[in-house]
């Protein structure tokens, strides 16, 4: 009775391809997510390059430098559209095998007969497929050095997904202007959010960005700091271990040393101290989600807090952090 519909499953027991397009954004830009649980970022690769030049082998995380194949960096909205395309398509051919197996079965049976039977299909809803939203408006372009390949990213990225290639360099100037845009745009996010949901959710998404704005800057000077001390013609006479540059005291006896000159000849004791305390900031963020506990009290000199407290980051801080780590960096390089 049901032969159609027998021969459809059969076919999908042994595998079947399902045409799926990942929607791209305005800009032709096609949203990847890291698949590394502890990074996560998101960011978009111009969509000929994805297909051109980034290989199948192996793609990079602009911001961690995870290697990992190409299928496997879908966002989350990708692998539930990916899902509901699956299940949509399912749907779609048991229920045009049902509606063939009932007209093949009505077809036979005889008419005018003590008893009449008929076989009737009622489809169960096929869900129209809204595709995943494009990342957000607020991000940085940027166009590899080494092979061309144009992505982008909200905030800073260090690595291109193509070949690898570390940009810290160019990326450190436009990764300070996104954030200081983000922070100059926070007023209309609130508003915009508090539309759409509620004055918690407005609030919660702009601690988050101020939060990440933090994050990013020391971030992105940490990076900018070590490219350039390893550009230096004496560089490899230093041990530089890992994350060093994460620990602003460090960098700077390291810098000394190799140019006899230290971040103190760019930036004033008191702005030193700032710096410090930014960078404790970002340490506490990312690893206590901003819970303060006393090594930060002792390493960053902050009395303004007590044990268990969240740290309040404003956005006159962010404004301040940007000036300074531009500064900083600007020395450096002369």
């Amino acid at each position: 009775m049901f032969d159609k519909l027998l021969r459809e499953l059969k076919k999908l027991e042994s595998g079947v391809k399902v045409p799926i397009q990942i929607p791209l954004d305005e800009k032709g830009y096609m949203d990847r997510q890291c698949p590394l649980g502890e990074c996560q970022s998101e960011f978009k690769v111009l969509f000929e390059d994805w297909r051109d030049k980034v290989r199948d082998e192996v793609v990079y995380c602009p911001i961690c430098r995870l290697e990992a194949e190409s299928t496997e960096w879908n966002t989350e909205a990708q692998q539930e559209h990916i899902k509901r395309m699956a299940i949509a398509h399912l749907k779609k051919v048991v229920s045009t095998s049902m509606a063939e197996d009932a007209r093949a079965f009505n077809a036979h049976q005889r008419r005018g007969g003590l008893i009449s039977m008929s076989m009737s299909v009622k489809p169960s809803h096929i869900p129209i497929l809204i595709p995943p939203d494009a990342a957000a408006a607020m991000r940085q372009d940027f166009v590899c050095e080494s092979c061309n390949c144009r992505y982008s990213s909200v905030g800073a990225a260090f690595f291109c997904p193509a070949c690898g290639h570390n940009s810290a360099h160019s990326t450190f100037a436009a990764a300070v202007q996104t954030v200081r845009t983000t922070v100059s745009a926070l007023s209309s996010i609130r508003t915009v959010v508090e539309a759409a949901s509620d004055n918690d959710a407005a609030e919660n998404t702009v601690r988050q960005l101020l939060e990440n704005g933090l994050v990013k800057l020391v971030a992105s000077f940490q990076r900018f700091a070590e490219a350039t001390f390893h550009a230096l013609p004496n560089s490899s006479s230093f041990l530089v271990r890992k994350n060093l540059f994460q620990n602003l005291n460090e960098a700077a006896t390291l810098w000394r040393n190799a140019t006899g000159k230290g971040f103190e000849d760019i930036v004033t004791q008191a702005e030193m101290h700032e710096l410090q305390q930014f960078f404790q900031q970002r340490h506490l963020l990312a690893h206590r989600e901003g819970i303060v506990d006393q090594d930060y009290i002792t390493k960053s000199g902050d009395r303004s807090y007590e044990i268990g407290q969240k740290l309040v980051i404003k956005n006159q801080a962010i404004h301040r952090l940007a000036e300074l780590v531009e500064r900083l960096a600007h020395g450096l390089t002369k």
